[in-house]
């Protein structure tokens, strides 16, 4: 009986230490190269969740390189936020469009791997396991948005990651972002130098960013609308801050005309009334150089700078920088918002509030409300209930203590505790963390 419990112990004691060789960092600190696959769709929703996957990898201990197959259409909007495109960085990161990565498969030139991923995907994801030349194919996908799948010899549906974030970035100070800025290539100089003057003087004003518009019909209304919701909340809030707003949706020439004329800044199209002529006198339209340029800023005041697409450490940092709603658009900026616990509005009213039923009525009220006069709000600019219900909602879910801002920190608490890159990976090598009641029983 001894010699029995003395085999069980030494059992369970080899695979005690089984479990803890195979986890995710070891297994990443084995690979030498991952196979990254980017989709294409409208937007940077895609391309965004691939490098946010990357940098996620990076932060769990990936230290080889990525080669990185993507859809010959979106070859514009990678070189906006993936470092070293189209030439690479070596030992770090290699590009291949779908068809450079097809012909040279053909040729034999692709070596296999151990482990391929996506971050999002419109459906292509199962035609790229065919020809993904790894021994698996971790298909994510930003959360709401639908199943990951595992990719081997059979295909499985990871249905315990449905409601997780995709990722979980950590959170640089700004002391840290701005080093990283200093030393950043992949940025513009004048984008640079708003991003530390940013960086600089945001924890000393009312800010939030603003992403999504600039492919929306009626876009600069709609922006207006909410700056006017936002120039009233603000006064209550902190009347002797001014509001800085990085804009980081790209507009052209003659969607910023239309931006500019629906702002009252171009002549002829100023407003007749007093009271909105003064709106529009506290609201301005600015470069990132203009901005950069500003000696002081004044209390009551928005300024919008128009950044436009920025490399993904940018983007972020304006978000978690944030102390007013956010604004997303897609799956994958709201994922981002949410894990870090920020009150956000979607320009696609899509939102993912688990909890939202145990609110008060007079909370969730304010929140319907609230969401109902951003989506519709612009169309009646005479509607003062509009604005006042989307006022009211940025002023209590702003401020600290309140029963909206403990719900949406709540969030991001409970988001923040995993990952699907993370438990992905643990289903990749055997040890998943969270299991499925037909696993167990």
């Amino acid at each position: 009986m001894k010699v029995i419990r003395f085999w069980l112990f030494s059992l369970i004691l080899l695979l005690g230490f089984a479990v803890l060789a195979a986890d995710p960092k070891s297994f990443l600190q084995e690979q030498k190269k991952i196979r990254i696959y980017v989709d294409s769709a409208p937007g940077f929703g895609h391309q965004s969740a691939g490098i946010s996957v990357m940098r996620r990898l990076r932060e769990l201990g990936f230290q080889g390189e990525f080669e990185v197959v993507y859809q010959a259409s979106v070859a514009a909007k990678i070189k906006k936020i993936y470092p070293g495109f189209p030439d690479g960085i070596e030992n770090e990161v290699k590009y291949l469009s779908t068809e450079e990565y097809q012909n040279a498969r053909k040729q034999g030139k692709i070596e296999k791997l151990k482990l391929a991923m996506s971050g999002a995907d419109d459906g292509f994801g199962s035609e790229f396991a065919r020809v993904s030349m790894a021994e698996t194919y971790l298909r994510l996908q930003p959360l709401g948005w639908g199943s990951a799948a595992l990719y081997e010899k059979n295909a499985r549906v990871l249905f315990t990651l449905q409601d997780l974030p995709l990722t979980n970035l950590q959170s640089p100070e700004a002391d840290q972002f701005v080093e990283t800025l200093k030393n950043q290539t992949d940025l513009p100089e004048d984008k640079k130098q708003f991003a530390l003057k940013f960086a600089d003087i945001a924890q000393n004003h009312l800010s939030f960013p603003v992403y999504g518009v600039g492919i929306q019909a009626f876009a600069p209304q709609k922006v207006y609308f909410y700056a006017k919701a936002v120039k009233s909340a603000a006064q209550r809030m902190s009347s002797d801050k001014a509001v800085i707003i990085p804009v980081v949706s790209p507009f052209n020439a003659d969607e910023m005309d239309t931006v500019k004329k629906v702002f009252g800044k171009v002549e002829g199209f100023e407003a007749a009334a007093t009271t909105e002529r003064k709106h529009q006198n506290q609201m301005h339209l600015l470069t990132p150089q203009e901005f950069s340029a500003l000696e002081k800023l004044k209390p009551g005041n928005l300024y919008f700078v128009f950044v436009g697409s920025v490399p993904q450490n940018v983007f972020n940092f304006f978000y978690e920088s944030a102390n007013l709603p956010v604004w997303v658009a897609g799956k994958n900026a709201m994922s981002f918002a949410a894990t870090k616990g920020k009150v956000y509005l979607n320009t696609v009213d899509d939102y993912h509030l688990p909890g939202r039923e145990k609110l008060s009525a007079e909370a969730n009220k304010k929140l319907e409300r609230a969401l109902v006069a951003f989506n519709n709000g612009y169309q009646e600019y005479a509607n003062q209930g509009y604005l006042t219900a989307l006022s009211q909602f940025i002023q209590e879910s702003s401020t600290p203590g309140t029963e909206l801002q403990k719900f949406y920190s709540g969030i991001g608490e409970k988001l923040s505790a995993n990952d699907k890159v993370l438990e992905g990976l643990r289903n990749v090598i055997g040890t998943p963390s969270i299991h499925m009641c037909r696993d167990i029983f």
